[in-house]
């Protein structure tokens, strides 16, 4: 079994602010199909791309920006960056069809449809599709990433999966489910605390404030909350060392419990890294020092892992 990192954040030391191009546009999949935000951040690359699904509630902008300026950096590859079907600052409802799968628990059509507004989104950039393919989700977008990961694996190699705060690691009730969030988004200040002191991070997030937020109705957010509430994950995701997976954590975190998390840790191959946040919880994402420290460790992992990964791809 693989170490599990402990890391313990010194929030009040200096960050540098990451730098590099960042496209924002529209995605669209056709002249039926409801428009998403996406993000492209990082200069071209022709061999590889971090796909990133966001959490639930999540607009695009200066804040999402930052972010995927350092994961750029840290896996050494452009980001891209869709908002979710079916909340977005378009507000437009989710098709019907997917509704309806989602309201029985099942995330599949969910995810192939993100699958599809991504492709789309770098097709629309004018981008093709690289040879290599990291994919990282956050809360909700770690289901996504797993669900989408043969989407993704039929037209590239997927070399990663990186979890943070997976949520959908248990059977839970809309209740329950609930009232763990509460829980998390009670410790959302103290995340959001420990930016203060850079000024650089602060003028993103009032940027950020100015700009339209995502919408949604009330039905989706039952079938997106009854998706959350069902064990998908490990689900497809491949655990026999044929890719590297990360996992993180937030050592107070309620959505993405402990003994689940360690249940999937245990399980992990050895090719990755998993780390424990001390002091936060589910919001550990929204701290930029935090954020720093772990993206850093994420993609070392990836990039020491990879050539283990091939090796072992090509012996099966």
């Amino acid at each position: 079994m693989r170490d599990l990192v402990n890391l313990r954040v010194d929030t009040t030391r200096e960050l540098a602010e990451p730098t590099g191009p960042a496209l924002q546009f529209v995605a669209r999949l056709g002249d039926r199909e409801p428009p998403l935000e996406a993000l492209l951040v990082g200069g071209k690359s022709a061999s590889g791309l971090l796909v990133y699904f966001p959490g639930f509630n999540t607009p695009l902008g200066p804040w999402e920006a930052a972010k995927c300026r350092m994961l750029a950096d840290a896996f050494g590859e452009p980001v891209l960056v869709t908002e979710i079907p079916g909340m977005s600052r378009f507000g437009d409802a989710l098709p019907a069809r997917i509704r309806k799968r989602m309201l029985r628990g099942e995330i599949e059509a969910w995810a192939e449809l993100m699958g599809d507004y991504q492709l789309a989104a770098l097709e629309n950039a004018g981008r093709g599709v690289p040879a290599c393919v990291d994919l990282i989700g956050y809360s909700t977008g770690c289901s996504l990433a797993v669900a989408a990961l043969r989407r993704w694996q039929a037209v590239a190699r997927v070399r990663s999966v990186t979890l943070i705060e997976p949520v959908a690691t248990l059977s839970r009730n809309l209740l329950t489910l609930e009232w763990h969030n509460l829980a998390d988004v009670l410790r959302q200040p103290a995340s959001y605390a420990t930016n203060h002191a850079h000024g650089w991070v602060m003028r993103a997030r009032r940027r950020q404030l100015r700009e339209p937020w995502v919408r949604y109705g009330p039905v989706d957010l039952v079938a997106i909350a009854q998706v959350l509430g069902q064990p998908h994950l490990p689900g497809d995701l491949p655990l026999d060392g044929s890719l590297i997976v990360n996992l993180v954590r937030g050592e107070r975190s309620d959505l993405c419990r402990r003994d689940a998390f360690r249940a999937l840790h245990v399980s992990a191959p050895e090719a990755g890294v998993t780390i424990e946040v001390a002091g936060l919880g589910h919001p550990l994402w929204h701290s930029f020092p935090v954020l720093d420290a772990v993206v850093s460790l994420l993609g070392e992992a990836v990039q020491q892992g990879g050539g283990n990964v091939m090796e072992s791809s090509a012996l099966r």
